[in-house]
């Protein structure tokens, strides 16, 4: 008798796509016609128009008194480390589980990154876990909200002031997110966000960097601006930069996005909801719970976890008869220290690590986070989240589905292993 589940030759549950990204309407376009014939498309002498108003508009939504365009999300996070005066010697605390450009700004600065484990309530950086990494070297911790969660912000500001240490919110996931009514990017000393094509707000590329220091503002935006200086500056030496600037096409687009980001975001936390509530009927999964002083919740990844021995299937072959139901899920980020985009080898970290005082080793596994990636997240990208109910009741469907088969796609000859 053939199976019904689809990876074993049963018909998917879903045949239609979900909703397509990036979203756009006749306002990104009108932004891009008239800055097409304004003829000022971007570059030095900055900030433009488009790039003033981005900036002014963004930092409001943040509730921020700055916030500074940039290339992008990796340029914000290296601008903004450099901007604290982390260099040589210094040591920044980063999550495992995070992109590998959240590392390489602190390595960029040739300050070494250090790795700590995460919580697996909500993958982000477990601040005592954090606390206990912290020596007289450490400059910044760098926590990265996750997926659709934020981290201990509470927790991680008090560990800041106690150890006179910067914090700096990596927010790539999460523009628009409001821990306790304050904005993402509010509560640090800095906050970085991303504007990459997959992002909730996207222009293809590009970042912004938000603070409330007007020190910190000047050189952010003398570093992003090939080290100028603007009439009035005051900081002091003076800063060799690069071209980090966000062109007037990126900050036009990101205007009109900025213009739906925040229905989107009720949108998609509705069906987030949604989902919680379907998948805690089925026994084995886990969805991570909003937090409750997330008072705004925005959805990037929507993560869930799976319980293999209750569900009686491994995650990765749940992963793959998700897919072939016609669910598109994937992978958390691995372990930092595990990509092979911040590889260890390389002469940079290396460097990094030596003018730390130590060697390039292999860091201390994080239990957590290795577990979290090798047998229990399952990540749903956010723009699943734009559609009807019957999207998403159709992913509780289909992980329902996959479910009630478990015991027998566990012992199913499969062509190869996910």
């Amino acid at each position: 008798m053939a199976s019904q589940l689809a990876l074993l030759g049963g018909e998917p549950l879903r045949k239609q796509p979900f909703t397509r990204w990036p979203l756009f309407d006749h306002r990104e376009r009108a932004q891009l016609e008239e800055v097409l014939s304004s003829t000022t498309w971007g570059g030095h002498p900055a900030p433009n128009r488009k790039a003033s108003e981005l900036a002014e508009r963004f930092a409001a939504f943040q509730g921020v008194r700055y916030a500074i365009p940039a290339s992008s999300g990796t340029s914000a996070l290296e601008v903004a480390i450099k901007a604290l005066g982390i260099g040589p010697g210094d040591e920044v605390i980063v999550p495992a589980i995070t992109f590998a450009a959240t590392a390489y700004a602190a390595v960029a600065a040739l300050a070494r990154p250090v790795f700590a484990d995460v919580d697996p309530a909500t993958a982000c950086i477990d601040p005592h876990g954090a606390e206990q990494l912290i020596t007289p070297r450490t400059r910044a911790i760098v926590p990265v909200h996750y997926g659709a969660t934020l981290a201990d912000l509470d927790a991680l500001c008090e560990i800041g002031r106690k150890h006179s240490i910067a914090i700096v919110e990596d927010c790539a996931h999460v523009p628009g997110a409001r821990w306790r009514e304050r904005g993402a990017g509010a509560w640090g000393n800095l906050g970085c966000f991303s504007f990459q094509t997959s992002k909730p707000m996207t222009a293809g590329e590009g970042g912004m960097i938000t603070t409330d220091s007007p020190e910190l503002e000047q050189r952010c935006q003398s570093l992003i601006n090939c080290g100028r200086r603007r009439p009035g500056d005051t900081f002091n030496p003076p800063l060799l930069g690069a071209n980090y600037r966000m062109t007037e096409w990126q900050c036009g687009v990101l205007l009109a996005q900025l213009d739906r980001l925040p229905e989107q975001i009720e949108h998609k936390s509705r069906h987030a909801e949604r989902l919680r509530a379907g998948l805690r009927a089925v026994p084995g999964i886990t969805a991570l719970e909003r937090e409750p002083r997330v008072t705004r919740e925005v959805i990037y990844l929507f993560l869930f976890r799976i319980d293999e021995a209750r569900l009686g299937v491994s995650r990765n072959r749940f992963l793959r008869a998700m897919r072939a139901e016609g669910i598109p899920c994937g992978l958390a980020n691995q372990p930092v220290y595990r990509s092979e985009l911040f590889p260890m080898a390389s002469w940079l970290y290396r460097t990094a690590c030596r003018l730390g005082g130590g060697e390039a080793a292999v860091p201390q596994e994080c239990p957590n986070a290795e577990r979290l990636f090798e047998r229990e997240l399952v990540a749903i990208p956010h723009q699943l989240l734009l559609g009807s109910d019957a999207d998403a009741d159709d992913i509780v469907a289909a992980a329902a589905k996959v479910a009630s088969f478990a015991a027998q796609l566990s012992t199913a000859t499969l062509e190869r292993e996910s």
